[in-house]
């Protein structure tokens, strides 16, 4: 930033500099012509005829002309000098004042807060470089209250640093501000404005915070965070049916863990509460879901493709998103072979073989070595199944793509 500065301030230098410039180189030619002028003029008053005691009265007067003159240019030099230090000042004071306003109203807190989260992604802060990059995320969420992002991240830190009250506060400003087709922000914001509440509490639950994670999920209804905070806030306020609805949603998201086996021991917390008051509770979703696959290869597909070629066999949701819940890779040599496709192999956290009913069984021969179907690949793909299909599936691969 100083080396900015100093680029710009140099025609300003230039500027200021010119006049001084050329009236010193003025001053010294002007003194070497003067200089120059008495000595010819002693010299022609010396050859002169004028009697001897008029030559010296001549010559004084000449002696005190230099004189003058030269006393003269003396305080001119030193005007020049003054100058000098005037103009080295003034460009003092213009760097160090457009430093200073550049921090207050420049982008340098938030350049210095910028350098110290990057910092943090890398090593542990100091506790003074916490508390620096505490104020200066203060500081540009309060200058910019537009910039949801610095707000964003105030809040965050607010909440980690177990300033509550603080956070409530900085999470509620976002909120306050998000437009109501921002979903996704406005699900995530109430989730963290709920969790500062609850933690802000000595985690006492409350009908408000428990009906702010509802609101939550109802715009984003699969967020782990919302779903595991809504079951405990469910669970403490005497809910324990609503406690497993909230918890059967994350713990089918959720791959086999240590995770899963502490949200399990929670499940059966909120089954115990509705036993002792004569309910019946029924947790077979809570059996992971395990397909048993046979897969073949056709004779004419197998002199059609490589024995090195991959395989892909995987399960997709009828009715969800495209991405496989279980992929498994192996090659036309390997063929045939038994396959089991579960939740261990899921692509992302909630998409699995557990989070929906019926499925779709495919084994695909990649020519590309990609699992998405390309022209001259080899596959086939089953009729809907059942996640809860007990019956070990046959597929042979036997259908060219197109």
């Amino acid at each position: 930033m100083i080396l900015m500065l100093a680029v710009l301030l140099l025609p300003l230098a230039l500027l200021l500099w010119k006049p001084v410039w050329y009236r010193a180189v003025d001053n010294q030619q002007g003194a070497a012509t003067n200089l120059q002028l008495y000595r010819e003029r002693s010299t022609e008053l010396e050859s002169s005829d004028l009697p001897e005691d008029e030559k010296a009265a001549l010559q004084l007067e000449l002696d005190r002309e230099f004189l003058a003159q030269a006393e003269e240019r003396a305080e001119i030099r030193t005007r020049d000098g003054r100058a000098y230090v005037l103009l080295t000042a003034v460009l003092i004071i213009t760097l160090m004042s457009s430093v200073a306003l550049y921090q207050l109203w420049g982008s340098a807190p938030e350049l210095q807060a910028t350098a110290l989260l990057d910092k943090g992604e890398k090593v542990e802060l100091t506790q003074g470089e916490r508390e620096q990059l505490m104020s200066l995320l203060g500081h540009a969420a309060a200058r910019n209250p537009k910039n949801l992002e610095w707000g964003y991240l105030n809040a965050r830190l607010l909440s980690a640093t177990g300033d509550y009250p603080a956070a409530i506060q900085a999470f509620q400003n976002i909120l306050d501000v998000l437009p109501a087709d921002a979903t996704d922000d406005r699900a995530a914001t109430m989730t963290l404005l709920a969790e500062a509440r609850f933690y802000g509490s000595d985690q006492k639950a409350d009908e408000p915070t428990y009906q702010l994670l509802k609101d939550a999920l109802a715009l984003q209804p699969n967020s782990r965070q919302a779903l595991g905070l809504a079951g405990i806030l469910a669970f403490e306020l005497k809910h324990p049916q609503e406690a497993i609805n909230h918890w059967k949603v994350l713990w089918q998201s959720l791959p086999d863990g240590p995770e899963a086996q502490m949200l399990a021991q929670g499940i059966q917390r909120a089954v115990s509460a509705l036993q002792a008051n004569g309910e019946k509770v029924d947790l077979s979703w809570m059996q992971r879901a395990s397909l048993k696959l046979h897969v073949s290869i056709s004779d004419e597909a197998r002199q059609k493709v490589p024995a090195d070629a991959p395989v892909f066999i995987l399960a997709r949701a009828v009715a969800g998103p495209p991405m496989p819940l279980a992929v498994k890779r192996v090659t036309v040599a390997d063929l045939p072979l038994d396959v089991t496709l579960d939740d261990s192999m899921a692509m992302a956290p909630g998409m699995n073989i557990s989070g929906f009913n019926e499925v779709v069984l495919v084994a695909r021969v990649s020519l590309t070595g990609k699992p998405v179907a390309s022209s001259g690949d080899w596959q086939i793909e089953s009729a809907p199944v059942s996640n809860r299909e007990t019956e070990r599936q046959s597929l042979e691969i036997s259908q060219l793509v197109p």
